[in-house]
């Protein structure tokens, strides 16, 4: 995400908490509106869009 977002900028990031937080604020929001989190976290990659999440 933050590649796509920052292309060649992302190498002087020095981490990504921001994605982190991104990521907990839509799934906050999703909640809110008694939406399906979509949103499947996958250890040491990332996340990924996933409809056949709960």
């Amino acid at each position: 995400m933050a590649e796509h977002l920052w292309g060649d900028y992302t190498d002087t990031l020095s981490n990504f908490d921001f994605v982190y937080q991104h990521v907990k604020n839509l799934r906050k929001k999703i909640s809110n509106f008694d939406g399906n989190d979509y949103i499947s976290t996958v250890y040491g990659l990332g996340y990924k869009f996933d409809t056949n999440a709960k």
